[in-house]
C-alpha cells in the first residue's frame, strides 16, 4: 500500500512540475526549492552516466575488453545526495526496489542484481531497507562463445528507482556502455572498485537456519558456533512474503549461546497462520567497518539448543572499558553511593553502631568492633554479588532487567515498604522480637549483634538499590554485556567500595575515639530515625501506586493494618498461641497485599499513556520513532530515562528540571523533551539503556540533528550542564 502511494504522489508532483522544468538524464540537477519534483526521462542518445534531481547514476564495467564466452561484471552505481536514499530488493515498510531492464546484443545474457547488504532506514514509525551515500549494484553479464573478436557489444540498461527523503520521487535513466570483444580480456579502471563490492556481498551460509513461531514473536536462529561471540546482529528478510511476517520497525532481540545466535522479532500485525518456508534473507553481524553479511535460508522448526542465552551489546555501548577499569569505576561508584540520599537512614543507624563500637574499644573490646565491621561488609558483598547473579539469570532468561529491577515488581515494592514500616515501629520501641528474628528484625535497626551486623549490610544494599552514583553506570553496563563471572567481579568491586567506609572506621581506634559515647541521646536518635524509615515506606507506597494504581494503595493499607495487628498482639499478650495467631495474621495480610498489588499491576500507569511531568517539565513519552521524527524536523532532543523509584532521578529532577532556565532553554532552542519512564518494566527502554552501555536509570541523552550518536550527560546533573548541552 505504501509503495503504490509513493508512486501516486510522485506522479501528481510530476504532472504539476512538468510545466516548470524537465529533468533529463545528463543535465544538471535543478534546485529542489525552485521547482516541483519531476520524473527523469531517458535521453535520446543513452550514455554511461545520468542524473535525476538527487541521484547520479552510472553504468560501469569491470572489463575494458572481453573474450568470447567470458562472464564479467557490469554494475549500476548510484551516488545519492545527502539525506536521500534508494531501496534494497525488499524495501521494508515502504519504498520500491531499483530495477534494471536490459537491451543486449544477440546471445549476451545478464543475471539478476547481486544486492549488497542493506541498512535499516527509520522514518517516523516505519523502517525501510536501502542505501545511503553510494551503492554499487553488480550484475553478471555473459558473452557468447560465438562473439567475434574485433566487434563491439553495446549494453543498454533502463534503470528505474525511487529516491526518498521526506518525500519520494520516482526516477529513471537509460544508460549504455560499449565493450569491445578481443582475443583476451583486460580489466578496466573500475575493476578494483567492483571487485571490492563483490567481496563485500553477503556470503552464502551453508549452515541451515531455523525460523520458529513463538506466539506474538518469531525467533530466527543460526546454529553456527562462530556467531557465539556476536555483539550486534540484524536480519533483513529477502522477499515481501517473509516481510509480512515481521514488524520491520520493532527491535530485534539478540541472544547468543555456545552454538550460535538467535533473534527474537515481533510479528507483523497480520501474519500468516502457518509458517511454510523456506525463507531467505541477509544477516548482518557487527557494525560499521567490522560488519559482515551472510545470505541465509530459514526453515520452520523449533529453536535449536544452545543458540539462546546472554544478550550481548555493541562494544561501543559499554564505553570501551575493560575489566580493570570497570572494577575501578564500580569501586569508586560504591564509595560515592554512601553519599546518596536513599542510604541515609541505614548509615544513620550504623553511626549508632559505631558509637557503641567506640565504647567497646574503650572497654578493651576492639576485636568485637572489627568483627562487626567485617560482618557488615560481608553482608554488603554477599548481597551485591547475589543481585548480580540474579540480574544475570533474569537477562539470560529473556527478562528485560536492569539495576533496580526488583523495584519494578509491585509485590517486591510492597514487601520492602512493609519492612521499612516494621523497622520504624521497632525503632520507636513498639515491639522487641526474640531469638533469630531479633537479629533479622530489631538488629537490622542498628543493634550490634553479629547477625544484626550482617543483615544491616544486606538491608543497606536493598535500600541503596534505587540510587545510582557516578561511575556506576559505565561499570554496570560493562557487567551486563560481559560473561556472568566477569560481571560478578564488577558487582563485587561495587560492594567493596560501598562497605569500605564503615569497615575502615571499625578498624580505626583513633576515629572511634572521637565519636560521642553512648548515652540517653542514643535512644532519642534511635527513635528519631524511625521517621526516615516511615518516609521511605511512604515513598515506596507512592511507587506502588504508580505501578498498580489505587489497588496498590489498598494493598499497602491491608499490609499495614495486618502488620500493625501482629505487632500489637505480639506485644500485648503473653500467650504463645495469641502471639502466633498475630504473626499468622500479619503474614497473611502481607501475602494478600502482595497478591492484590501483583494482580493490579496490569491496570497501573502505562509509561506511554501520555505526557509525563518530571520536576517542572512536561515531556512526551519516549520512543525511537519520536526521536527520529524530531531529528527529521531539525530539532534537538533531550531524553530523560527515569523511574519513580530512582532516588537519584528524583533528586536531579527536583534540582534541575524545576529551574525555569531549563524550560526557557527548551523553548528558546525549539528542543523536544521526551521521558522514558521505567517505573514498570518496559523492554524497549531496557534495550535502549543497554544500547548506551547502561542497565539502570538515570540516563540523559541529547540528540542533535546530523550527529551520529547522542551526547550522554552525567548521572548527577546541574542546570549548567543541561543548558550547555541544549546550546
Amino acid at each position: 500500500m505504501m509503495r503504490w502511494r509513493n508512486w501516486i504522489v510522485a506522479g501528481l508532483l510530476a504532472v504539476t512540475g512538468a510545466g516548470l522544468a524537465l529533468v533529463s538524464v545528463g543535465t544538471p540537477a535543478v534546485a529542489q526549492q525552485s521547482v516541483a519534483p519531476a520524473l527523469s526521462t531517458p535521453t535520446p542518445t543513452p550514455g554511461p552516466t545520468g542524473r535525476s534531481q538527487n541521484v547520479e547514476v552510472a553504468l560501469v564495467s569491470a572489463r575494458d575488453a572481453v573474450a568470447p564466452g567470458e562472464t564479467f561484471t557490469v554494475a549500476v552505481r548510484q551516488v545519492m545526495a545527502d539525506g536521500w536514499h534508494t531501496y534494497w530488493r525488499n524495501s521494508g515498510d515502504s519504498g520500491d526496489a531499483t530495477t534494471i531492464d536490459w537491451t543486449l546484443p544477440a546471445g549476451v545474457t545478464a543475471g539478476p542484481i547481486q544486492w549488497p547488504a542493506p541498512m535499516a532506514l527509520p522514518f517516523q514509525t516505519l523502517v525501510n531497507y536501502g542505501y545511503e551515500g553510494t551503492v554499487t549494484l553488480p550484475v553478471a553479464v555473459t558473452v557468447p562463445a560465438s562473439a567475434a573478436p574485433g566487434t563491439t557489444l553495446t549494453l543498454t540498461a533502463f534503470v528505474s528507482w525511487l529516491e526518498c527523503a521526506d518525500i519520494c520521487i520516482p526516477a529513471d535513466a537509460t544508460l549504455a556502455i560499449q565493450v569491445p570483444v578481443a582475443a583476451a580480456g583486460r580489466d578496466s579502471a573500475e575493476a578494483p572498485a567492483i571487485a571490492a563490492t563483490l567481496a563485500a556481498l553477503p556470503v552464502k551460509l551453508d549452515a541451515p537456519g531455523v525460523i520458529s513461531d513463538a506466539g506474538e514473536q518469531l525467533v530466527v536462529s543460526l546454529p553456527v558456533a562462530a556467531f557465539a561471540q556476536t555483539r550486534s546482529a540484524r536480519f533483513f528478510p529477502h522477499e515481501i512474503e517473509i516481510g509480512a511476517l515481521i514488524d520491520y520497525a520493532a527491535p530485534q532481540d539478540l541472544q547468543t549461546g555456545p552454538q550460535g545466535l538467535s533473534l527474537t522479532i515481533p510479528k507483523s500485525p497480520s501474519p500468516p497462520d502457518v509458517l511454510t518456508g523456506p525463507y531467505g534473507g541477509v544477516l548482518v553481524v557487527g557494525e560499521g567497518a567490522q560488519a559482515e553479511a551472510f545470505e541465509v535460508s530459514l526453515s520452520p522448526g523449533p529453536v535449536p539448543a544452545g543458540v539462546q542465552g546472554t544478550r550481548p551489546q555493541p562494544a561501543a555501548g559499554g564505553g570501551g572499558i575493560g575489566l580493570v577499569q570497570a572494577a575501578l569505576f564500580a569501586f569508586l561508584g560504591g564509595l560515592i553511593l554512601n553519599l546518596m540520599p536513599c542510604v541515609f537512614p541505614i548509615l544513620a543507624m550504623k553511626a549508632l553502631s559505631l558509637s557503641k563500637a567506640a565504647a567497646g574499644v574503650a572497654a578493651g573490646q576492639a576485636g568485637a568492633a572489627r568483627r562487626q565491621g567485617l560482618l557488615y561488609g560481608a553482608g554488603v558483598l554477599v548481597t551485591f554479588i547475589g543481585l548480580g547473579a540474579v540480574l544475570a539469570g533474569l537477562q539470560a532468561a529473556g527478562t528485560a532487567a536492569g539495576w533496580g529491577f526488583q523495584l519494578q515488581s509491585p509485590p517486591v515494592v510492597l514487601v520492602l515498604a512493609a519492612l521499612m514500616f516494621l523497622i520504624g515501629l521497632n525503632l520507636l520501641g513498639a515491639f522487641e522480637m526474640g531469638g533469630g528474628l531479633q537479629g533479622m528484625g530489631s538488629s537490622l535497626a542498628g543493634r550490634s549483634g553479629p547477625v544484626g551486623a550482617f543483615f544491616s549490610g544486606v538491608l543497606a544494599v536493598v535500600v541503596a538499590s534505587p540510587c545510582t552514583a557516578p561511575f556506576m553506570g559505565a561499570a554496570l553496563g560493562f557487567a551486563a554485556t560481559s560473561a556472568p563471572l566477569t560481571g560478578l567481579v564488577v558487582f563485587a568491586a561495587l560492594g567493596v567500595g560501598f562497605a569500605l567506609p564503615f569497615v575502615a572506621a571499625t578498624f580505626s581506634p583513633g576515629l572511634l575515639a572521637r565519636l560521642p559515647r553512648p548515652g540517653p541521646w542514643m535512644e532519642r536518635l534511635k527513635q528519631a530515625l524511625a521517621f526516615p524509615m516511615f518516609a521511605t515506606a511512604g515513598w515506596l507506597v507512592w511507587v506502588l501506586a504508580a505501578q498498580s494504581g489505587q489497588a496498590g494503595v489498598l494493598a499497602a493499607m491491608v499490609a499495614a493494618v495486618g502488620l500493625g495487628l501482629a505487632v500489637w498482639m505480639a506485644g500485648a499478650f503473653r500467650s504463645p498461641l495469641v502471639r502466633g495467631a498475630g504473626l499468622l495474621a500479619g503474614a497473611g495480610a502481607l501475602v494478600l497485599a502482595a497478591v492484590l498489588s501483583a494482580s493490579a499491576a496490569a491496570g497501573g500507569r502505562s509509561a506511554s499513556a501520555g505526557a509525563t511531568e518530571t520536576g517542572g517539565l512536561q515531556g512526551a513519552p519516549w520512543s525511537q520513532a519520536a526521536v527520529d521524527a524530531a531529528l527529521g524536523e531539525g530539532k534537538t532532543v533531550l531524553v530523560n530515562f527515569t523511574a519513580d523509584w530512582c532516588v537519584t532521578c528524583k533528586v536531579n529532577e527536583g534540582a534541575v528540571f524545576t529551574d525555569p532556565a531549563v524550560q526557557a532553554a527548551l523553548d528558546g532552542t525549539g528542543a523536544v523533551y521526551l521521558v522514558g519512564d521505567w517505573t514498570s518494566r518496559d523492554r524497549a527502554i531496557a534495550e535502549e539503556l543497554r544500547r548506551h552501555g547502561r542497565i539502570g536509570v538515570p540516563l540523559y541523552l541529547v540528540y542533535r540533528p546530523g550527529a551520529a550518536e547522542p551526547e550522554v550527560l552525567p548521572q548527577l546533573l546541574t542546570t549548567g550542564l543541561v543548558l550547555e548541552a541544549l546550546r
